[in-house]
């Protein structure tokens, strides 16, 4: 029997295997001897042989783990090869698990990869195959409503909108945070001035680099920055929002009385929005405040893709 579980959302992926194993562990190796991991990164065809072919200790099956094996064609050949000339000989649980890398690897509309490794194409297509990949947007919400049902953690629908907009689709921190914040509730219901005043925004980071590359004209990589967000579950009203807001604080440092105090910001952040402050002029900062909130409306109407409306901006000024 073979199952494979991949995608792009590692937190789901561990979660299936940490299943499966145990459903293994409870039902048929009770004593934990039969569960082998193996690296897919540098796996040995002999070792694959030895473990999937041979017979397993106190038990009636083995559970053979192989991660990260499908970054290899040559290898994800052999795999294959192995796998069509002992289909009747393999008597274990091989489990395939691989943990795609997001940036490297897109997904169609479907949500679904397209990978072309041979051993890919041969796995997707048995029985036992679970892709889980990033989810956003309302699909989200509707899976951390369904997780703290099941968790017994009460929250408002306002506090998870607003979870999601300051962590985007980190299950891991998501899934960390909530457990933190009904810690912290004692059972009560958490809402957005709880998730405002305990949770930083994982954005802020990235819209500093953004406005450091359009004011470097780095294109390329401003194209790449805003791409990661919208991939990582960020509304592009809210990108929008926080670019506004950081090109505004941008100009409001040209002015000769301005300092941390009087901006009510941390000396750090001041000295940092003051550098990139020397990539602009007073009046080409007016012009690009001007020409985002032209662009929030356009999002707002909603007659034009919001990608594609925040790609010609970002072209537009790079």
């Amino acid at each position: 029997m073979i199952f494979t579980i991949l995608g792009t959302d590692h937190y789901l992926v561990n979660q299936k295997l940490k299943e499966l194993k145990e459903g293994f562990i409870q039902k048929r190796d009770k004593s934990g001897l039969n569960v082998v991991d193996l690296d897919g990164e540098k796996l040995d065809l002999n070792q694959l042989y030895q473990e999937t072919l041979t017979t397993p200790f106190l038990g009636d099956k083995k559970m053979v783990i192989i991660k990260n094996s499908l970054g290899d064609k040559k290898l994800g050949k052999e795999i294959v090869n192995f796998l069509k000339e002992n289909t009747t000989r393999i008597d274990n649980i091989i489990c395939f698990i691989d943990f795609i890398d997001s940036e490297k690897n897109k997904v169609d509309k479907k949500n679904k990869l397209n990978l072309t490794n041979e051993l890919f194409k041969y796995l997707s297509k048995l029985e036992y195959t679970w892709e889980f990949n990033l989810i956003k947007g309302r699909e989200l919400e509707n899976w951390i409503k369904k997780y703290t049902i099941n968790h017994n953690i009460k929250i408002e629908d306002s506090a998870i909108r607003e979870l999601t907009i300051r962590i985007g689709n980190d299950l891991f921190q998501i899934t960390n945070e909530l457990a933190k914040l009904s810690a912290y509730k004692l059972n009560e219901n958490i809402n957005t001035a709880d998730i405002k005043t305990h949770i930083t925004s994982n954005f802020d980071d990235n819209i500093f680099a953004l406005v450091d590359t359009l004011g470097n004209k780095d294109k390329k990589n401003a194209l790449k920055l805003i791409t990661n967000q919208l991939n990582f579950g960020t509304h592009p009203l809210m990108i929008v929002s926080m670019i506004n807001r950081q090109f505004k604080l941008i100009l409001k440092t040209k002015s000769e009385t301005a300092s941390a105090t009087n901006l009510k910001i941390h000396p750090f952040v001041f000295s940092k929005v003051k550098n990139q402050g020397n990539n602009f002029t007073a009046s080409s900062l007016i012009k690009i405040i001007n020409e985002i909130l032209d662009l929030e409306k356009q999002i707002k109407s909603g007659e034009k893709n919001p990608e594609l409306l925040l790609d010609l901006f970002i072209t537009k000024n790079c």
